[in-house]
């Protein structure tokens, strides 16, 4: 999504520049790969686990503005993390000349490092921030990046309850590069492609999928653990698209969402009404723990639903979430601030 972003600035006219901490496990593009140590390596994700910190799950009555770094511990650890940072920030500073540019973007809560040494580099620059995923909702803003930020943005429904002072924007998007499908199955398949199955309700759709299986026949494709090609390679095989219900860790649709959409598969998400009006006209079949099982079974005995819910989709997908659309709403706000004429 960051490359989407970076990529729409010459829409514009503008330069973008794409850099990432560390490697895509999806098989995005990386731009510059600054390769950052205790980030994702196994000793650390199985720190996280011995911490529980792979939890990214927040309930609904849960949400609220945390800092990140509040614990000293912590606050502690980020800080020496920094100086390994710092160290191999340096070399890519200088080679790709990092401080020169007008508007910083950054993605979630490291602008660069967790401390504000860079951020006072570059107090004379326009800084931004803007939240996509569970970094904000689970672990908290970080505290510098909240000072320095001009502008907030965020790509995630639920932020708002959190920050409502953040705009939101939604997640870019470019659904005209995906093929959709021509034609369905003969034996409808389902598909679900959670990339954690506690973010997305996985084992309770699973367990509903395998009750409505005694009453119509249909196949069910989870979808995990493989490259984002090849996710997309499976998914273009379904006929009908689940991104998630419950509501754990990420409010309304994701990219998995949009994916289904594209290939023109009728998708079913959970959408609290409170979050409607932030996606006007959308396409999907809302659905929750309650109602899937009849929502699921409407869907797959309805083919002209499924139909409409396919156009519908295909038309929405290529509009709202369009980078075109998307790097406009951004730029809109850097003309109010002044920061463009």
């Amino acid at each position: 999504m960051a490359g989407i972003l970076s990529r729409s600035h010459s829409i514009y006219g503008d330069e973008g520049i794409l850099v990432t901490m560390t490697h895509s496990k999806l098989g995005f593009p990386d731009g510059i790969l600054l390769n950052y140590p205790l980030l994702n390596s196994g000793s650390i994700n199985s720190l996280r686990k011995m911490l529980h910190r792979i939890d990214v799950n927040v309930p609904p009555t849960e949400l609220r503005l945390k800092i990140k770094g509040e614990n000293p511990i912590e606050r502690l650890f980020f800080k020496s993390r920094d100086i390994l940072w710092l160290y191999r920030l340096r070399k890519f500073w200088h080679r790709y000349n990092l401080g020169n540019f007008d508007i910083y973007h950054f993605d979630g809560g490291i602008p660069f490092i967790y401390g504000d040494r860079i951020l006072k580099r570059l107090k004379n620059k326009h800084i931004v921030a803007h939240f996509f995923g569970s970094d904000l909702r689970r672990w908290g803003m970080n505290p510098y990046l909240k000072e320095y930020a001009q502008l907030k943005f965020t790509s995630e429904v639920d932020h708002l309850k959190i920050d409502p002072s953040l705009i939101f924007v939604p997640i870019p998007f470019e659904a005209d590069k995906i093929e959709p499908r021509k034609q369905e199955n003969k034996i409808l398949r389902v598909g679900h492609s959670p990339t954690r199955r506690t973010a997305k309700g996985t084992n309770e759709i699973i367990e509903i999928v395998e009750r409505l299986k005694k009453k119509i026949k249909f196949e069910f494709l989870l979808i995990e653990g493989v490259s984002h090609k090849r996710c997309m390679e499976l998914k273009a095989t379904c006929d009908i698209g689940i991104d998630q219900i419950g509501n754990y860790a990420g409010t309304a649709y994701g990219r998995s969402g949009l994916e289904f959409l594209a290939l023109g598969i009728p998708t079913i998400t959970e959408i609290p009404k409170e979050y409607e009006y932030l996606l006007p006209g959308h396409p999907f079949i809302t659905a929750s723990r309650k109602t899937l099982e009849d929502v699921l079974y409407d869907l797959l005995s309805n083919p002209e639903l499924r139909q409409m819910k396919r156009i519908q989709g295909l038309k929405w997908v290529r509009e709202f979430p369009n980078p075109r659309r998307v790097i406009g709403l951004i730029y809109k706000e850097y003309k109010r601030l002044g920061w463009i004429k």
